[in-house]
């Protein structure tokens, strides 16, 4: 019924012709046109003036084609289109293609409890109107004034559809709204989580409240809703208080995947895992105390896992592998290495028999991280100095010609 009258009231506007623009021109020192309506249409602007850097608004509900021409053409340096644009067809021609932006129902600049809150179509030119569904005038020309460097020479808003051609000095029927007020809303601070969590938003300064796009929100109507994204978003924070005024910010919700985590059983106890910023070992499900790096030397048979957190704060625990390791599995090996004073804070000798070449010497401490590495070691009896060695205790692989010995020292 509402359509059937405004359809009519339309009607009586057409007979005017021209007088429905009796208004004429709103601001003449200004730049900024805007044509809105409902039913879109296909029509032409002819600008007629030589007025310098013309900007274009447009805005309906279904499609609009528009063709601009006239001898001043060239003066427009911009045109935007921000509408629903039932059945995405809505073009702009006569201008560089590169000045025109066609926007689909981005979100409004102003919020009103009267309007909508994305950019949609506005056509009704009484500023106590309430339009059910789509903009009020104040939305509309805050949202163009926002986004048009400039002033509004004139504003043109009808429901029905746009046909024939519009000249620029015509005017419009400045249907320009209220003096818009505004507060100061704050979307809170950009928060980073990991893939399947979620974050809390916190606004502020307005009394109500509306998120876009409502996409992953418990509730985009309210200053804190929870946010569980799959993906890195930004939301438009829309606030408004008791007198109307709004306000606008935004905030991004970064979300971080979990880490690809390998870890590797080398041999001989040796473990290593990829994939992280941080290591934290487990043996039996209990922490190693102290093993934060991305290898391990394993002196016990038992279950082992890692805790691998990312850089940016996202943790995977590995399942559990089992390493077998055996200090005596080559008892001849052990017992022709010997490793003396134990404990030991000076100089350590290692011994072996004449039938056995050392190569290597490495000395690991409880965390896995390997402390000394020495190697072309020909000689029965080696010294090595362990004065620099923090005091604890470690393991010594001793690599042979015939196989690895593995030992225990403390370092006092």
């Amino acid at each position: 019924m509402k359509k059937h009258i405004l359809l009519i009231s339309l009607a009586i506007l057409l007979i005017a012709g021209k007088e429905a623009n009796a208004q004429g021109i709103c601001d003449p020192s200004g730049n900024i046109l805007i044509y809105s309506n409902y039913d879109g249409g296909t029509f032409t602007i002819n600008i007629d003036e030589n007025i310098p850097n013309i900007r274009i608004g447009l805005c309906s509900y279904e499609q609009l084609n528009v063709t601009i021409t006239g001898t001043y053409a060239d003066n427009v340096v911009q045109v935007l289109y921000a509408g629903y644009n039932s059945g995405g067809g809505t073009s702009v021609s006569g201008v560089d293609a590169g000045i025109v932006e066609i926007l689909e129902f981005p979100p409004v600049t102003l919020f009103d409890v009267d309007g909508y809150a994305y950019m949609i179509c506005a056509y009704e030119c009484d500023t106590d109107y309430v339009p059910g569904g789509c903009n009020t005038v104040d939305q509309a020309v805050d949202y163009f004034s926002t986004y048009l460097d400039g002033n509004i020479r004139y504003s043109y808003f009808q429901y029905g559809v746009f046909s024939g051609t519009e000249d620029m000095s015509d005017g419009g029927n400045c249907c320009l709204g209220a003096e818009p007020c505004a507060i100061v809303v704050d979307a809170g601070q950009d928060a980073s989580i990991c893939v399947g969590d979620s974050v809390m938003l916190e606004g502020s300064g307005a009394v109500n409240y509306v998120w876009f796009p409502d996409v992953a929100l418990s509730d985009d109507g309210i200053y804190n809703p929870y946010s569980t994204p799959e993906t890195t978003i930004t939301y438009i924070l829309t606030g408004s208080d008791t007198d109307g005024c709004s306000g606008l910010d935004s905030v991004t919700v970064f979300v971080n995947p979990y880490p690809v985590v390998e870890i590797m059983d080398m041999g001989d106890g040796n473990l290593m895992a990829t994939g992280g910023g941080s290591y934290q070992w487990y043996l039996n499900g209990a922490i190693i105390p102290g093993a934060i790096n991305e290898t391990y030397v394993a002196t016990t048979t038992g279950y082992y896992a890692v805790e691998v957190t990312s850089d940016a704060g996202c943790t995977v625990l590995t399942e559990e592998i089992i390493v077998q390791v055996d200090p005596i599995a080559n008892h001849y090996l052990n017992q022709q290495i010997i490793c003396y004073p134990n404990p030991v804070n000076n100089e350590l000798h290692i011994t072996t028999s004449t039938a056995l070449q050392i190569e290597q010497v490495e000395i690991y401490a409880i965390n896995g991280q390997m402390v000394l590495s020495i190697a072309d070691l020909q000689m029965a009896t080696n010294s090595i100095s362990v004065e620099k060695i923090p005091a604890g205790l470690y393991t010594i692989k001793v690599l042979t010609n015939e196989g690895i010995a593995v030992k225990q020292i403390v370092v006092e």
